[in-house]
């Protein structure tokens, strides 16, 4: 469908408004990248403002995107491609927050975690809420028939894991009384993580059900539903334990028949 001249000028005129933000949040990064270099003690909170700039400039091209819908009627895929790239850079950052790890110890990063102890649990909850909105934000832009379909449990799968280092088991199992500043964002997150873990997981064994059939899907959902299992033992979710329990062992038992379909 053809597009005149008066609302490409139109759209023009807002996505310059945008690119303008872009580019001064560009700046703002580097100021932080450069800031960084000159205050060890405080690197992971300039990494952190590093991801919220990132992610602010993941909103604004999926809102450059919808415009051009909205407007014209085409799918801007090019903004789309940029927001995912720019939340592999997001991600990045967070990394040397408090590691991307997996099926590991729940307390591997715990000196990370003491080094970020002015982010309360409820900045971190609302930092977990934004990325997720991000990532809802990207999927449903693109759409059910977009060929990054397959990409998307990667993401999902990266959120879970920071949401899972993000949190303080030892704040969890030590802090229960419901008096307790924060009591109720820990146990929120720690809800939401769960749910994470879990759908993550699943969206894995999807994809190699699917699409790839490569094992290493499958090994990465299973390392998801471990995380998901060292929680449940943690907090005493016994029936959830289980669950996780049986997940792990069918994944290992379709590993090592796939394994054995390739011999």
């Amino acid at each position: 469908m053809a597009v005149d001249a008066g609302t490409k000028k139109d759209y023009n005129g807002k996505i310059a408004e945008q690119k303008k933000v872009i580019a001064e949040l560009d700046k703002d990064i580097a100021a932080l990248k450069k800031a960084s270099t000159q205050n060890a003690k405080l690197l992971p909170f300039f990494h952190i403002g590093i991801a919220s700039k990132i992610l602010k400039q993941i909103h604004l091209y999926i809102d450059m995107n919808n415009l051009s819908e909205r407007l014209m009627g085409v799918k801007n895929n090019a903004n789309l491609d940029t927001a995912k790239r720019l939340f592999n850079k997001l991600f990045l950052e967070m990394e040397k927050v408090v590691t991307m790890n997996v099926d590991v110890s729940l307390t591997h990063n715990k000196e990370m975690l003491d080094q970020i102890k002015p982010m309360n649990p409820r900045l971190k909850l609302n930092f977990y809420k934004h990325v997720e909105k991000g990532i809802q934000r990207l999927v449903r832009a693109y759409g059910e028939n977009t060929k990054w379909k397959w990409s998307f449990p990667e993401l999902w799968g990266k959120l879970a894991i920071v949401g899972k280092n993000l949190l303080d088991y030892r704040e969890i199992q030590g802090k229960r009384d419901p008096r307790e500043e924060f009591f109720y964002d820990r146990q929120e997150m720690l809800g939401i993580v769960k749910e994470a873990l879990f759908s993550a997981s699943n969206q894995y064994r999807d994809k190699f059900e699917i699409s790839t059939k490569s094992s290493a899907d499958l090994v990465y959902a299973m390392k998801l539903l471990e995380d998901l299992r060292k929680i449940a033992t943690m907090t005493g979710d016994q029936e959830l334990g289980k669950k996780c329990k049986s997940g792990v062992d069918s994944y290992k038992a379709r590993i090592k028949a796939d394994e054995k379909d390739k011999k």
